[in-house]
């Protein structure tokens, strides 16, 4: 589980696959897979889980995190090149792990040469000088402001030229650059600085106070303000002082209140204001206490995290700051709201603002302008466009929805509002425009360099794609650009003409492509980023299936079937579930559970038939796909777990008692429910890092889906596997990290406590003493996929005691 998803910038791309949805229609045929040579399948019978569970050990580094210089010249990128490595001997797997270790130390910061294609590794102290982690432009896009290793850089593009300004232990960040291009700004800790084009001081520009206002404080009696005043009165001592502090030059203390936080500062495009996002952190909540048991120190040490559903929560607002008077003026977002800033307009004093009702059933996108003060000297809001969800909003772009358009009159923005996420646009006034229309979603937009067409990516015509389109600003002419088939992840130059992608396959991981956005010519792959071992493998991409659950509805699958793996066939099946939620695994490339990607070859070379489900509530599939868990998780998509498992028995050979479920995260919680609720269809299942008590995990995932436990506990009963627990019959294995500070592991204590108390016997538990959330070493990994493979083993081939 995540706060809000467990959906990584990962793309994909692999050969033709067939496209199925959670749509009431007729999936279309399924294509044809590549079969493995015998050859091949012999190579599978030297795979070990150990090697899979290297994770990076065995498969690579794939490039991430592309930017550009400020040229266009040059895109820098993370990446880990195991060339240097590829002498390793694979005909000796287990010897090859000795060089698992090695990988990581090619990993760093490197450089792309745009015309050249040349690729080299820079040096730390390189990479920390050359490398922007973030930049700004002025409006000319002459001038471009760039972090580089914590500290500002200044790059001019004509004539060519790159200062230093600040080499500090603090880091610099957010930086800007007004729109004449003479003045840069940046933050530092909680306040502003700027610093001439041209040169000059560094200039500090707010003293923003974490605490209340002492002149908003009660007034002194009378008694005690006229001894105040006498002493001014009568002593130049006090006199003096106070007109000292008129004539200093730096900033005056603005207040933002006790207990706030400031998480972002933005200069207004005049120079005047500035907008500050706040986060005040609960008060009155109590965080629950995980216990650090192998640490350092030889002694257990305690850490405090988040807190449950319901409690007290914090709460995000914003506030613009005069810059010129010092003076802190309010925004009223008029109702409760928690609100973030986009961004200034490119043209004007008005910023746009994101709010979401606590509910979460309102996403708005609103304007506030600092020199639009009412009476009450605070500043209200104006909505642009207010979406509605009668169950919860979200989708494609939700965290990153909203932006201005050029002109700085409208915005655009994506929302299910159709049931699907389309591309919108909205002028200042509410006017909204919808330029996309049909079945599947917009993943990102961009207007060209001259603003006269889109770029979108969706997963149009293949939901399990993510391919780059073409068309008018209107959202006519739509036309595809990218391949056929497959995904792609671009950033483009500063000038639109070219983007780097990422793209990959199901079989291997993404690498670096170059687009040229004139020709529309992509190329590639630039990088080669697996290893030797990892490539001497025949990975195989699975069969994309479907099958119709017991509404009606098609599920898309992946089917790993043992014959295709060098396989025999051992009756058994087992289906795994992917975590989040919300979270697309039945996709055309390189998943985000890559390691159980390389198990499922694994037991299907042994024998076993495994199905990779996109249950309901999964992403990429439109809003009533996304919304079908509304107060129930464990419901409707739990019944298509069970509707796969049926499948499995009916149409692949799989024994009746032969069903085995495992998934971590929310695919834990589903195979708690699946054990609990359906015993006579699964007969053995490995929950990792699973959701036990809905009442006991985080407030901004929980609340919008099921509401709080006080406000509607029935919906927490049927969505809790403890209240299920008296259910078990089959094999259950759970397993946990101690130090995960997302799913805590008392869950998992406690559901344990309940399966004793119920007299329960065939469950296990292995606790992981320094994983968190997501496992991080590779002996951790081993050790838990070891275990459920072994579970497996026990329980579900024909002979084995669940199948008698």
């Amino acid at each position: 589980m995540h706060s809000r998803r467990s959906c990584p910038a990962i793309v994909w791309l692999l050969p033709a696959l067939v496209l199925i949805s959670c749509a009431k229609k007729e999936a279309p045929p399924v294509e044809e897979t590549r079969e493995l040579a015998a050859d091949e399948k012999r190579r599978f019978e030297q795979l070990t889980i150990r090697q899979i569970m290297q994770g990076p050990g065995i498969v690579g580094t794939p490039p991430s995190n592309p930017r550009f210089s400020a040229d266009g010249r040059f895109v820098f990128f993370d990446w880990n090149n195991p060339a240097p490595l590829d002498s390793m001997n694979t005909t000796d797997p287990e010897g090859a792990y000795q060089h698992y270790l090695d990988l990581e130390r090619g990993a760093g910061t490197y450089r792309l040469e745009v015309a050249s294609k040349r690729i080299e590794k820079l040096a730390k102290a390189a990479a920390d000088t050359t490398a922007p982690s973030s930049s700004a432009w002025d409006r000319e896009r002459r001038r471009r402001a760039e972090i580089r290793g914590g500290d500002l850089f200044l790059v001019d593009l004509e004539p060519a030229r790159t200062r230093r300004i600040t080499q500090t232990l603090a880091a610099e960040r957010s930086a800007q650059v007004s729109p004449d291009g003479e003045t840069v700004y940046f933050q530092r800790d909680n306040d502003l600085f700027a610093i001439a084009w041209g040169g000059g001081p560094l200039r500090q520009l707010t003293n923003l106070q974490l605490a209340d206002d002492p002149d908003a404080a009660p007034k002194p009696t009378p008694q005690r303000k006229f001894l105040t005043d006498q002493q001014k009165e009568l002593f130049l001592e006090f006199k003096e002082r106070g007109e000292d502090d008129d004539d200093d030059p730096r900033p005056k203390a603005v207040y933002l209140g006790s207990g706030q936080e400031v998480q972002g500062v933005a200069v207004s495009p005049s120079g005047r204001f500035a907008i500050v996002g706040l986060n005040k952190p609960a008060s009155g909540g109590r965080a629950p206490v995980i216990p650090l048991v192998v640490t350092e120190s030889g002694y257990v040490e305690t850490e405090e995290v988040r807190t449950k559903v319901g409690d007290a929560q914090d709460v995000a607002s914003v506030a613009f700051v005069d810059l010129e008077a010092d003076s802190l003026i309010p925004i009223d977002a008029g109702e409760n709201l928690s609100v973030g800033v986009i961004s200034w307009s490119p043209v004007d004093d008005v910023v746009l603002l994101r709010g979401l009702t606590d509910d979460s059933h309102d996403r708005l996108f609103m304007t506030a302008s600092p020199t639009e003060r009412g009476t009450s000297g605070r500043v209200s809001t104006r909505v642009v466009d207010r979406w509605h969800d009668a169950a919860w909003v979200d989708g494609p772009m939700f965290d990153d929805a909203g932006a201005w358009m050029p002109d700085g009159k409208s915005i655009y923005f994506v929302v299910e509002q159709s049931g699907w996420g389309h591309l919108y646009t909205a002028t200042l006034s509410g006017r909204r425009s919808q330029l996309t229309q049909g079945e599947f979603e917009v993943h990102n937009a961009w207007l060209d360099e001259d603003g006269e067409r889109w770029f979108i990516v969706t997963n149009e015509g293949r939901l399990g794609a993510r391919r780059l389109w073409t068309m008018g600003l209107d959202g006519s002419n739509r036309v595809l650009v990218t391949a056929d088939t497959g995904t792609y992840a671009f950033t483009f130059s500063p000038d639109l003409r070219t983007a780097a992608v990422l793209a990959s396959k199901t079989t291997s991981p993404p690498e670096m492509f170059l687009f040229d956005a004139q020709t529309e010519a992509l190329d590639g792959p630039l990088t080669a980023s697996t290893t030797k071992l990892f490539r001497s493998f025949p990975w195989l991409e699975p069969e994309m299936v479907s099958f119709t659950a017991s509404d009606g509805v098609s599920v898309p699958a992946h089917l790993f079937e043992p014959e295709r793996y060098g396989g025999t066939p051992n009756g058994a099946g087992i289906i795994f579930i992917h975590g989040a939620g919300y979270l697309q695994n039945v996709v055309d490339g390189w998943s985000y559970y890559y390691r159980e990607f390389m198990f499922h070859h694994f037991l299907a070379s042994h024998g076993y038939t495994v199905l990779n489900v996109d249950y309901r509530g999964s992403a990429g599939y439109g809003r009533d796909c996304r919304t079908a868990i509304y107060k129930h998780m464990g419901g409707r998509d739990l019944d298509d777990i069970i509707d796969g498992a049926r499948y499995l028995v009916r149409e692949h050979g799989v024994g009746a008692k032969q069903v085995g479920v495992y998934g971590g995260s929310y695919g834990g919680f589903l195979t708690l429910m699946a054990m609990f609720k359906y015993p006579q269809e699964v007969a053995a299942g490995s929950a990792l890092r699973s959701v036990t008590d809905w009442a006991h995990y985080n407030h901004g995932y929980t609340v919008r889906i099921l509401g709080t436990p006080a406000d509607d506990p029935e919906a927490y009963r049927r969505s809790s596997p403890i209240y299920f627990a008296e259910g078990l019959e089959g094999d259950l294995l759970m397993l946990h990290g101690l130090r995960d500070d997302n799913v805590l592991a008392e869950d998992v204590m406690r559901l344990s406590q309940r399966l004793i108390e119920l007299g329960k016997e065939d469950w296990e538990l292995a606790l992981h003493p320094v994983e968190r959330h997501a496992y991080r070493r590779a002996s951790s990994w081993t050790d838990q996929m070891t275990r459920t493979y072994k579970l497996f083993e026990r329980t579900l081939p024909a002979g084995s005691t669940a199948a008698r």
